[in-house]
C-alpha cells in the first residue's frame, strides 16, 4: 500500500503548506516500477506474451498488478530467486523469447561482463528488461536496458 508523507522542510528551510511536497513510499521496488511505468507496462501487456517479475524475495502483490491495469493471467512472479544466479536466470528468461518484458530486482551491482551478457540477450530476444536495484527504493536507480534497443509494438 502506498503511504504519503508531507515534507515541511527542505534542506532546513520551512515550506508553506501550499508549497509542500508529497513523497510516496513504496513497499517494494517492484511496486515502484508498476506505479511509475504503468503506461509502458500496459502497452507491453497487449502483446500475447508473458510478463516475468524476478526477485530474491517475495515483493509483488496481485492487487498491485490489477490496480496497474495488467492482466494477472499473463504475469509470472519468480520470488526467492537465488541472488548468486540472478544474471543467469534473467539471461535464460530473455533468451526464451516468451516474455514481453522482464522486471528483475537485483541486490548487487552488475559487472561489465554481466551487463554485456544481458544487453546481448536483450538484443537477441526483443524482450524489454527492467533492472531495479533492491538496495535503493529510488526511481533514479531504476535502469532499463531495452528501450533504446527494442521498439515498442
Amino acid at each position: 500500500m502506498l503511504t504519503i508523507n508531507k515534507l515541511k522542510t527542505s534542506n532546513g528551510i520551512y515550506l508553506p503548506k501550499d508549497h509542500q511536497l508529497d513523497l510516496v513510499n513504496f513497499e517494494s521496488p517492484l511496486q515502484q516500477v508498476l506505479q511509475e511505468q504503468a503506461l509502458l507496462l500496459r502497452l507491453l501487456n497487449q502483446q500475447n506474451r508473458w510478463q516475468f517479475w524476478i526477485s530474491a524475495r517475495p515483493m509483488l502483490k496481485r492487487s498491485w498488478i490489477s490496480q496497474s491495469g495488467l492482466s494477472e493471467q499473463k504475469v509470472i512472479h519468480l520470488p526467492n530467486a537465488n541472488p548468486t544466479n540472478m544474471v543467469a536466470l534473467i539471461e535464460k528468461a530473455l533468451l526464451s523469447k516468451t516474455a514481453s518484458y522482464i522486471a528483475a530486482c537485483i541486490d548487487t551491482p552488475l559487472s561489465n561482463s554481466e551487463k554485456y551478457r544481458l544487453q546481448q540477450a536483450v538484443k537477441i530476444s526483443g524482450t524489454h528488461l527492467f533492472l531495479i536495484d533492491d538496495n535503493y527504493l529510488n526511481y533514479h536507480d531504476f535502469m532499463t536496458m531495452s528501450l533504446t534497443v527494442n521498439n515498442i509494438h
